[in-house]
């Protein structure tokens, strides 16, 4: 009698292997996410003391008719501004560029109708925005940024 697999037992054991190896991909997927999430926030909170201490230096927060709205991290006039106060600007995981992810600055974002500084990580991957907790309703150009934005609050606008 001659010993070894027959196909049936080897086709189970490679279906085995292809079940258990795509489960650990997408752990690491998650896991990968979870990683750039959590870098994101840490941006954030970078850029949360870039603009204080901008505000410290002018005594007001960048302001929207300067060229201050829009895009961190993009080579935009915002970057210029925030030089001064970081080592190095803040740019998406992902990179820059990539339509779905980015940072936010809104110098007139428009909060139960007044007028605040917010910055904005638009879209985060595998974790829940931090919603409008100090706003029942947003408005203006950045708004919200959708369900998984996370934003803080910098302080009230000057311009």
């Amino acid at each position: 009698m001659k010993k070894g697999f027959t196909l049936i037992e080897l086709l189970v054991v490679v279906a085995i292997i292809g079940m258990l190896s795509s489960i650990v991909l997408s752990s690491l997927n998650q896991a990968r996410g979870n990683a750039r999430d959590a870098r994101r926030l840490e941006d954030l909170r970078q850029l949360q003391t870039a603009f204080e201490l901008y505000y410290n230096v002018n005594g007001f927060y960048p302001r929207e008719s300067a060229g201050a709205n829009g895009l961190i991290g993009e080579g935009a006039g915002l970057d210029a501004m925030l030089a001064p106060y970081m080592s190095e600007i803040p740019v998406d995981p992902l990179g820059p560029g990539n339509s779905t992810y980015n940072y936010y600055y809104d110098g007139r974002q428009i909060c139960d109708s007044t007028v605040i500084a917010v910055i904005f990580a638009r879209n985060m991957e595998n974790q829940a925005g931090n919603g409008p907790s100090i706003c029942s309703s947003w408005g203006g150009e950045g708004g919200a940024g959708g369900a998984n934005a996370h934003h803080i609050y910098i302080g009230p606008s000057s311009g």
